[in-house]
């Protein structure tokens, strides 16, 4: 039996690092050995691919299909994905009796021909495990719009893309998103739960070492509590959020995030926060991974915390990974996202999936931010994300009734606000130090670790790392593949049909009380 792993690229980015650490896996359970072959296809573009051999890679044998990378690099006049595919396929003597093809995001529209040409090559016999890691459905409506109008031909719009088979299953990173495809109507047989594996870091640079670097390069004082955030700042890492624990934290300690965004769209509102923490000289730094900065692993190694103020994840692996380069994660919890790990025993006391923030000031009562263009605001935000994905327009009461509900409390979560009340939020509290004090006072248990002195998470440290390398190693994520790739093997295939229940997938997801503007909005 032959596995071909499939994806539209191998550059830097997380299903490139996941495919590395599934090949990982394989090699760390001996589950190699059961396949006479391992491939991978993809575009042409593998920056992310290591340059150096290692003995999980040994063997691997990468293959360049161009017509399936993103069909915004294509040029004009490229091949049909199914006919550019099937004919490596065929080149290469992978035959659909004695082939396996794992498929990674094919439902994200970037290509949006693709969906389809893996519909005929199941059609033709191939068996296949199709991993969702992100959905369209999840608040990027142009992704899911071009591929609503690119099947609207054949009727079946994402009923199409969302393809089943008998030989045909689904793999998916969390409960959350089993329990969403399930209740769409995806038969539970056919779900595979496949979270990422996590690949322990290399030996850290000695902190000292770094924290000279550090001091030297991006002049943070080794005095100063180093707080990082290692992700590229798009707009769902929420990095408004990074700026307000900069100004709430009293003590001397530094905010830093590893990354820019490349792509323009996501760089804007990036620019823009970084625009306002310097004009209200708040102790961020911004891009320390980047040109001029620390390595990751030498960031690691400085660091006396890992941060995190994302509000929406695919998988979250910050929730495992910080534990093992031996810092406290702080900042933002996801429950649908983070579930899994704790039913796994992972300790997560230390962050907390709301950042609460007073309408008014408890002290003088005063507006912390305009109710009323919120409101505004968001009807204007959701409407059009309604519009984009081809829904009708909310009913205009039962809107206001869900706002009403949102707004009830006196106090509300940060990452629920629009940019321009996040912006109004953490103007007031860089000027305010008794706005500041009443708002840490609220968030005390989440920001204990930056505001006690003398505390100890050195055993949740120790036993978190323990627990994410027992229970989310690469040997148990090898033992799952091998298992899912063996009854995939069995399997005769069938006729291929259309997923009648796709729209139940958009209605989950586009929901306004899962609606976090900051997502949307371009600064």
């Amino acid at each position: 039996m032959n596995l071909v792993i499939v994806h539209h690229h191998l550059n830097r980015g997380g299903v490139t690092q996941v495919i590395l650490n599934h090949l990982r896996a394989l090699h760390e359970a001996g589950a190699t050995e059961a396949f006479d072959r391992i491939v991978v296809l993809y575009g042409g573009r593998k920056t992310g691919w290591p340059e150096d051999s290692e003995p999980a890679l040994e063997g691997i044998q990468l293959e360049v299909v161009p017509s399936i990378d993103y069909d915004s690099v294509l040029p004009a006049g490229s091949p049909d994905p199914y006919t550019a595919t099937s004919e490596a396929l065929q080149r290469l003597d992978l035959t659909p009796d004695e082939t396996i093809l794992h498929v990674h995001n094919h439902t994200l529209g970037k290509n949006v021909a693709w969906p389809k040409a893996l519909a005929h090559l199941a059609n033709d016999g191939y068996r296949m495990l199709l991993q969702l890691h992100d959905f369209a459905e999840d608040f990027r409506p142009d992704n899911y719009r071009r591929q609503v109008e690119f099947y609207a031909e054949k009727g079946s719009g994402m009923a199409g893309v969302y393809f089943q088979a008998p030989h045909v299953h689904y793999a998916v990173l969390n409960s959350r998103d089993r329990e969403l495809l399930h209740h769409a109507g995806l038969d539970e047989a056919k779900l595979a739960w496949l979270p990422n594996p996590v690949d322990p870091f290399p030996a850290l640079p000695h902190r000292s070492d770094v924290r000279k670097k550090l001091a030297d390069t991006l002049g943070v004082k080794s005095t100063e509590c180093y707080v990082l955030y290692p992700v590229r700042g798009i707009r769902r890492k929420n990095v408004g959020e990074m700026l307000l624990w900069s100004a709430l934290t009293p003590g001397p300690a530094t905010f830093a995030i590893t990354l820019a965004p490349v792509n323009p769209v996501e760089l804007k509102p990036y620019e823009k926060w970084k625009a306002l923490a310097e004009e209200l000289k708040l102790p961020c730094k911004f891009n320390v991974g980047g040109e001029g900065g620390l390595t990751y692993l030498e960031n690691l190694a400085a660091a006396d915390a890992i941060i995190n103020t994302s509000v929406a994840e695919g998988f979250g692996l910050v929730f495992l990974e910080a534990w093992l380069s031996e810092n406290l994660l702080i900042g933002r919890d996801l429950p649908e996202i983070s579930a899994d790990f704790k039913e796994a025993g992972l300790r997560l006391d230390s962050v907390s999936s709301a950042m609460w923030i007073p309408k008014r000031c408890p002290i003088d009562g005063r507006l912390v931010f305009s109710e009323s263009a919120y409101r505004t605001r968001m009807r204007e935000l959701f409407s059009q994300v309604l519009v984009d994905f081809g829904q009708e327009e909310p009913d205009l009461e039962d809107f206001e009734q869900k706002l009403d509900e949102r707004l009830a409390e006196d106090w509300i979560d940060f990452g629920l606000l629009t940019v321009e009340a996040q912006t109004e939020v953490i103007r007031q509290v860089a000027s305010d130090p008794e706005l500041a004090a009443a708002i840490v006072q609220e968030n005390a248990h989440v920001m204990r670790p930056l505001t006690e002195e003398n505390v100890n998470f050195d055993a949740t440290i120790q036993i978190n790392s323990q627990i994410v390398l027992t229970k989310f190693g690469l040997k148990g994520t090898g033992q799952r593949l091998r298992e899912r790739y063996e009854l995939l093997k069995k399997l005769n295939p069938g006729p291929v049909s259309s997923f009648n229940g796709a729209n139940k997938i958009l209605r989950q997801l586009v929901d306004i009380k899962r609606f976090q503007p900051v997502r949307l909005e371009n600064g």
